[in-house]
């Protein structure tokens, strides 16, 4: 059975593979040591996520860096 990207952010916040660089009003940037390389990951206000790798969807480094810097906004 193939690993969920979910499982996958959860199992490199684990193994430490996430470092964030930075964090404000303006950017979030990180990189995420993935298989066999490492990628950019990040946000900005123009473009939104995103993340070096070739996936087309929301990968593994890029739920794990909104694991770690996205607040629960809770109930409205």
């Amino acid at each position: 059975m193939r690993e969920s990207a979910a499982s996958k952010a959860v199992r490199y916040l684990g193994e430490a593979r996430l470092t964030v660089e930075q964090v404000d009003n303006d950017l979030i940037r990180a990189v995420c040591r993935g298989s066999g390389a490492i990628y950019d990951v990040g946000w900005t206000p123009a473009f939104g996520w995103s993340c070096s790798c070739p996936a087309k969807t929301r990968c593994a480094h890029m739920l794990a860096l909104m694991a770690v810097t996205v607040r629960d906004q809770g109930p409205a």
